[in-house]
């Protein structure tokens, strides 16, 4: 799973000050060499962020008028509205980013000794619900349900043999209260799926399963340890156990990649709850169990292809990243849909799941040192058929899907693409985006003068873009669904609520 957001906002702020760069680390590919500390990544985030003051206009003045464009279903945006005012924090500090939970807005921020600050605002008014510090250590970052706020924090700097666990404690939170509801202790090695109601642990030492109850703490459920044999001769050998919930429709797969490691680094990434009820429970030998996540149970089992290295997992069907020979593949339970070919000039870049039994997979190839060309691949599932091939814009970033139209953002050429149902790209630009709902895309790109972002939207219907406004230079991850757009800037956390 590659780049993520934050990281892209802060190359943007970073280009704009000439500073040089090290270059965006790749977050999302795969798992995740993110070990960066996070004192380190504030104080350079310092360096650049140029605090955004008071009296930024939300709309700067249009030299043309926006084409008035005719009514969708969704229906189109077409502006954003501040929502009350800006919460500033106090000098020296900054908001590192928001998240939405319910009919709240959670603002994080993170100081160099490794304290935090953490507000609610009530996302209708703006106006401050409950604020909760802590200084007992470092606090790496904020996730959201809709019910429950969890802090990530390191009881202890990351050691630099990347095999020693680090230890951590998940603090939980009520959203309506901001009351410390309980805590789990962890290490860096453990991985999270995250449901709307439950909290599922695979413990890395272990590789027990666990399942708690998201409100209480209470455990539900444990499964017993999965030692099985499988292939531990490579030198990166398969994970010996892999989980992963299950997306449906519904859920608009706005995380196509899946979430396993994102509790492990809120500061860089979303975690996005899942609703289905299905845990996708994977062995290296390869057995697949399909368990009730609320209880444990088995609800059914089948054989896959050893030595797994990665599982994601959509409307019922498992697709785990396996080697093939010494090459990338991607796989489902009954047969290969997807492997590299030695000598082709095409690259295995990412897949996704991309509908009902389809799998796309994302392929580039150099044109020159500078320059790349990409291409999707569809492939049908259940037969393996390629359905067709596509030209896409070069990028490495985070992949969404909904009602047949495929949205990538990260770096690249190009930041942010939507493609129609059949595959072709129909918007690009430079910004950092998303879904906001069936009809319609989000695109925030640094363009419009004095470091300000404008914000667009991009119609899934027509395909037609509205420039919704201009705000300030962006610190951190914003967020935003289908009624309110909110973003840490600098010293400021903002809440706009999108016009229609």
């Amino acid at each position: 799973m590659p780049a993520d957001l934050d990281d892209l906002f802060t190359t943007l702020s970073r280009q704009a000050d000439a500073i040089p760069l090290a270059g965006v680390e790749h977050a999302r590919q795969r798992g995740r060499q993110r070990r960066a500390r996070g004192v380190a990544a504030l104080a350079a985030a310092a360096v650049v962020v140029v605090v955004a003051g008071t009296g930024l206009a939300l709309n700067r003045p249009h030299t043309t008028p926006e084409p008035l464009l005719p009514a969708t279903d969704p229906a189109r945006l077409r502006g954003l509205a501040p929502v009350g005012e800006p919460l500033r924090i106090a000098d020296g500090r900054m908001w590192n980013n928001t998240r939405i939970a319910g009919e709240r807005v959670i603002g994080f921020s993170s100081d160099g000794n490794g304290g935090h600050e953490t507000v609610a605002l009530d996302a209708r008014t703006g106006a401050t619900l409950w604020r909760i510090t802590g200084r007992e250590s470092y606090y790496r970052g904020v996730a959201t349900t809709s019910t429950v706020v969890m802090l990530l924090r390191e009881l202890a700097s990351q050691s630099e043999a990347v095999l020693e666990p680090a230890a951590r404690i998940l603090e939980f939170h009520d959203a309506v209260t901001g009351e410390k509801t309980w805590e789990l202790p962890h290490t860096d090695h453990d991985r999270f799926v995250l449901h709307e109601d439950v909290l599922v642990r695979l413990v890395g030492e272990t590789t027990a399963i666990e399942g708690y109850d998201l409100d209480t703490g209470r455990k539900l459920w444990t499964a017993p340890p999965g030692h099985t044999p499988g292939d531990t001769s490579s030198l990166v050998p398969a994970p010996p156990r892999l989980i992963s919930g299950m997306r449906v429709e519904a859920d608009g797969n706005d995380d196509a990649d899946g979430t396993t490691w994102a509790l492990g680094g809120p500061d860089t990434a979303d975690a996005i709850p899942y609703t289905d009820d299905r845990l996708v429970d994977m062995s290296r030998s390869g057995k697949v169990t399909i368990r009730d996540i609320r209880t444990g149970e088995v609800r059914s089992t089948a054989s896959g292809r050893p030595n797994a290295e990665q599982l994601i997992a959509y409307e019922g069907t498992a697709y785990a990243q396996v080697r093939v020979g010494d090459l990338i593949g991607v796989a489902s339970l009954d047969r290969i849909l997807y492997q590299y070919r030695a000598g082709d000039s095409w690259s295995y870049a990412a897949h996704f799941a991309c509908g009902r039994d389809r799998l796309c997979v994302i392929e580039d190839r150099p044109i020159t040192e500078e320059r790349s060309e990409a291409r999707i691949v569809l492939i049908d599932a259940k037969s393996g058929k390629v359905l067709r091939t596509t030209g896409a814009v070069p990028r490495h970033g985070e992949n969404s899907m909904r009602v047949g139209r495929i949205l990538t953002s990260g770096t690249g050429e190009k930041a942010t693409t939507l493609y129609d149902e059949n595959g072709e790209a129909r918007y690009s630009d430079y910004g950092v985006g998303g879904f906001v709902d069936d009809g319609n895309a989000l695109s925030m790109s640094q363009d419009a003068g004095d470091r300000r972002f404008t914000v667009r939207g991009v119609s899934t219907v027509d395909y037609q873009k509205v420039e919704l406004g201009v705000i300030p230079e962006i610190s951190g991850r914003c967020d935003w669904n289908e009624e309110i757009l909110t973003c840490p800037t600098g010293q400021e956390l903002w809440i706009w609520r999108f016009n229609r």
